[in-house]
């Protein structure tokens, strides 16, 4: 019986063993920024303030300036995705090792406000988590944590599903060759857009192109608090707890995005309430930087790769400002607005940007400029449609909202949006004529 048993605990310590080769040879990971962040993470000589979340905050703070303007040491430890109870993991991770003082927790809306592990579709995110945490019993709490009995043998196996694995030859064949010239144990991140600048900080080049984001109005969201599930306020509260018991002061903080990505979630002002009384409850502030005054930090669509992400030209506008506050240079109502709507009300009056929706039987499509409360009268359209390979005007300062298809089949249409005669956004977008 015990031969038996000894066989089995060779088997299956030997499978493992053969899973972790194979998770190493398969693992699509020779440019991925995440694994470049966690070998840094566990190289620093000390982190002073640690600046936790998903990837606003590896879009976010640019450590290196930070250092500088704090005079302490600052790492982001933020992932693509990161739920709240990979962060809550993490802090563990580092407060294990580090002698931390201060940690800064960014509280992205979409992660706030997501599914409990359960009702998740996609674990990258938290294999991601669960690659980067070395200390076994953390690791064990956390995959047991993000699991259930369909999937806690698959969290467990270093191969599977959602784990960043490839069957593609070719880029088998450059990771191998990565691993053999030595490329792929330089650590280093960086595609034609991007590049890793180092301490948990990631550079985009893209910009956002004035006035050009537009969205599906069906895709709108309204905050209601029971949209955060009690999973995440128990992450919540265990990073409140950690930090309490080692003696860290926590700071609760959102990321600036585009005034377009805050009118998508109508009611961004409860949001900010909720997360105010949460903070306050908890003996900590909450301070949201999409209120910042223009005299503070100033941003513009090109300032942003996407809705909701800075690129290397706000990281730098956003990190200056980020440091001056937290050092004191400004009072919280020199650099704040008390609500987003009193911002929006203090501003030149202007769209952010359109939702659209499609007519069911496509006959037409109707827009909705997103503005600060500009009146219907001083918006005006016009709008080009596709035809014979050339964009052909059919409506010029019309006041319609309602665009009529051109007949037959199928095209392109350009829309332009103006406020007050000045051109503030558009769309350009296929459509199919019934």
């Amino acid at each position: 019986m015990l031969k038996k048993f000894c066989k089995f605990i060779l088997f299956l310590t030997g499978f493992y063993a053969f899973s972790l080769f194979l998770s190493f040879v398969l693992k699509d990971d020779s440019n991925s920024y995440s694994r470049v962040l966690r070998h840094e993470f566990y190289k620093q000589e000390k982190i002073d303030y640690l600046i936790c979340g998903a990837s606003h905050v590896s879009h976010g703070i640019d450590a290196r300036i930070a250092d500088k303007e704090f005079g302490r040491a600052v790492f982001n430890s933020g992932t693509p995705a990161q739920q709240i109870d990979g962060t809550a993991a993490i802090l563990r991770e580092a407060v294990s090792r580090y002698k931390i003082e201060k940690v800064f927790l960014e509280m992205d809306y979409g992660i706030i406000t997501s599914p409990p592990p359960a009702f998740r579709t996609d674990y990258t995110a938290d294999y991601i988590v669960l690659d980067f945490l070395r200390t076994p019993k953390i690791k064990f709490d956390f995959c047991r944590n993000i699991s259930n009995s369909q999937n806690l043998l698959h969290s467990i196996l270093p191969i599977g599903k959602n784990k960043l694995m490839t069957l593609s030859p070719v880029k088998i064949f450059a990771k191998a060759k990565s691993v053999l010239t030595g490329e792929y144990f330089k650590y280093e991140y960086k595609t034609p857009d991007s590049v890793y600048a180092g301490k948990g900080c990631v550079l985009d080049d893209e910009k956002l192109e004035p006035g050009s984001l537009f969205e599906n109005k069906a895709d709108l969201k309204i905050f209601k608090p029971e949209d955060v599930c009690g999973k995440n306020i128990e992450s919540l509260k265990q990073i409140v707890d950690i930090c309490r018991e080692k003696g860290i002061e926590l700071v609760f903080y959102s990321q600036p995005a585009t005034n377009f990505f805050i009118h998508f979630h109508p009611d961004y002002d409860e949001y900010i309430s909720f997360l105010r009384g949460y903070a306050f409850a908890n003996g900590c502030k909450y301070y949201d930087f999409n209120l910042c005054r223009d005299s503070v930090l100033s941003l513009t669509d090109e300032d942003f790769s996407d809705d909701n992400h800075l690129n290397r030209y706000g990281v730098e506008k956003y990190t200056r400002a980020f440091c001056d506050f937290f050092t004191g240079k400004h009072t919280e109502q020199e650099f704040f607005y008390d609500s987003y709507a009193q911002k929006m009300s203090s501003i030149n009056e202007q769209a952010f940007g359109m939702l659209y929706e499609d007519d069911a039987a496509g006959k037409f499509i109707k827009v909705i400029p997103v503005t600060n409360n500009v009146p219907e009268e001083k918006i005006t359209y016009d709008v080009f449609a596709l035809q014979n390979g050339e964009f052909v005007q059919i409506a010029e300062k019309t006041h319609d909202s309602k665009i009529i298809y051109p007949a037959g089949g199928f095209g392109r249409l350009r829309i332009f949006c103006y406020v007050s005669g000045v051109l503030s956004c558009r769309i350009e977008k296929n459509y199919f004529a019934m």
